[in-house]
């Protein structure tokens, strides 16, 4: 390609146009008003000096780069160019105007690109007289800095077209992904839970905001959902999912938050205007006043070595042990079921009985389904001396349930955490409604010993982060279903879009499908709601067996 074009003057036009001419490229910029122009390409100066300064280009470049630019306010410049790509406002009726122009002023081989972000790439195609040749090539912003694009697929585009948007993507210096035209392409759809079950726990009182921000980057994620929020702006966000949520005609999935409108109503948008789920030292400062009120903050003069109990039956719970015999604890793991565990230090005990007598402790890792849960767990308590604290994990039912099961349910403390445990930085303590104090303080200290940072938060199930993740990943494996992409544009997709730390169904293969799909039934039967429902994708793979990276296939194939 020779000749690019661009639409639109702002943001996302700018940055489009500057990458495609440090590439080389000649680049037309189109806008209906010549101060938009004008301002875009004194914007584009700025980046590229400021790049020179930065010792990432060369002055001499500057120069040469902004003569590949021809601004203009006449469509009739777009005569020549091989490609164009539309940024302007997202409104429909002035992206299919401004595609009626391109219709009949481009050249016939001409691709003609959307960087819509959810708008219907086939109802813009269907304002032109070539659908066929029309494609969504959605970037992220900054343009420059981000490599994703998505090349979306409309009901009318040909294999041609789309090869040729591919192409243009990658020599933009960009990495494309294919998806269909639906709702959110790939990354602002799957991403959805991220905000949306983020202001569901806030809303239901299971943590305030700043602890959740503090969970979630405790795993891996490099911001809070609510610190993200107000980044990109909570009427930004807000109105991409109410898009997604009309789209899909009510999807319960996407439904949006009351309270984030109420944010939005109150004006609170965030960094730019100075206010948003925090408060932030004038427009686009750093968030001021913050206290994350979920973090205990005595829990390294709380650690201890105690003889403790580890009931797994898994390999994620067999992890955990080790990761406490590191700690410096006495470890007996009593693996159910007798499944096979390589243990390396960890002493392994046969009998349940045996493992729990004379303990100091009893951890429950156990993600077996809730009867085989229920009989150990009561097992283990009717061992186990008085006084001593049973620390059950607290993903797929919630701690006051488990509690409920022993004799003295004021020495049950939940806790969760998304493994592998290695990689996890917080873990999270969830106190029963019955829970004493003693039996938290303990659940705390375990955690400081494990060199985690212990958070309190509310009683539910899911917890905070597993309840996030495992409907990413849900949302992830559904839009596999639908043919949406493949797996491995969808993590591509994500990872690059969204900068998380793995790609959804990736992260699922390391996490186990089987916990995970345990995780959502968990929640539907809490909540009772249908926004939490399996993808059956999910649901079949786990009763297939291909539950993950710990078995050789999941979402991908493994080597032994």
């Amino acid at each position: 390609m020779t000749k690019l074009g661009v639409v639109g003057g702002g943001t996302m036009g700018s940055g489009i146009v500057q990458i495609a001419a440090q590439q080389g490229m000649n680049v037309v910029l189109w806008d209906v008003r010549r101060d938009v122009v004008e301002a875009s390409v004194t914007r584009i100066r700025g980046f590229l000096e400021r790049n020179v300064e930065r010792g990432r280009m060369r002055a001499a470049d500057v120069d040469a780069t902004l003569a590949r630019i021809t601004a203009t306010t006449d469509f009739a410049a777009m005569a020549d160019v091989d490609c164009v790509i539309e940024a302007a406002v997202e409104d429909l009726a002035v992206k299919q105007d401004v595609f009626r122009n391109l219709d009949q002023h481009c050249q016939p081989r001409a691709v003609l690109a959307t960087n819509t972000s959810s708008l219907s790439v086939t109802e813009i195609a269907a304002a032109t007289g070539r659908p066929e040749a029309v494609v969504g090539m959605h970037f992220f912003n900054p343009v420059p800095l981000m490599a994703l694009v998505e090349v979306v697929r409309a009901g009318q585009t040909s294999v041609d077209t789309v090869d040729r948007a591919l192409g243009v993507a990658r020599e933009l210096g960009k990495t494309p992904v294919r998806a269909e035209d639906t709702p959110g392409f790939i990354v602002n759809r799957i991403v959805r839970p991220f905000y949306n079950e983020a202001l569901r726990i806030l809303n239901d009182g299971q943590a305030p905001l700043e602890t959740i921000d503090r969970i979630m980057k405790g795993h891996g994620f490099r911001m809070g959902p609510f610190e993200l929020m107000d980044l990109i702006g909570n009427d930004v966000n807000l109105a991409v999912t109410a898009t997604i949520f009309d789209q899909l005609f009510g999807e319960p999935r996407f439904r949006p938050s009351f309270q984030q409108r109420r944010v939005v109503q109150s004006g609170y948008l965030g960094q730019k205007t100075g206010h948003g789920w925090y408060p932030y030292g004038g427009v686009g400062g750093q968030a001021t006043g913050v206290r994350d009120s979920g973090t205990t903050d005595t829990a390294a003069s709380q650690q201890i070595r105690t003889t403790c109990v580890v009931i797994a039956d898994s390999a994620a719970g067999g992890d955990l042990a080790r990761a406490l015999a590191v700690g410096g604890h006495d470890v007996r793991l009593y693996m159910a079921d007798g499944a096979p565990f390589d243990a390396g230090p960890v002493r392994i005990v046969h009998s349940l009985a045996d493992a729990v007598d004379g303990a100091d402790l009893v951890v429950d890792a156990l993600t077996s389904p809730v009867d085989r849960k229920r009989e150990l767990l009561r097992r283990a308590d009717a061992v186990l001396l008085p006084g001593r604290a049973i620390i059950s994990l607290a993903l797929t039912i919630s701690s006051t349930e488990i509690a409920s099961w022993c004799g003295d349910p004021t020495r049950v403390c939940g806790f969760g955490y998304l493994p592998p445990v290695a990689d996890a930085k917080v873990i999270e303590i969830a106190p029963a409604l019955q829970t004493g104090e003693r039996a938290t303080g303990a659940a705390v200290a375990l955690a400081a010993s494990l060199g985690k940072e212990p958070v309190v938060v509310g009683d539910g199930a899911g917890l905070i982060a597993a309840r996030v993740v495992a409907l990413i990943a849900n949302e992830a494996a559904q839009a596999l279903m639908e043919g949406i992409a493949t797996a491995d544009d969808i993590d591509t997709a994500v990872r690059l879009g969204a900068n998380y730390p793995h790609g959804p169904l990736e992260w699922a293969d390391l996490v186990g499908l089987d916990l995970l799909y345990a995780i959502i039934k968990g929640m539907q039967e809490e909540f009772g709601e249908d926004r939490y429902r399996p993808s059956p994708l999910l649901r079949k793979m786990v009763a297939a067996g291909w539950t993950g990276r710990s078995v050789g296939r999941g979402f991908h194939r493994y080597e032994a």
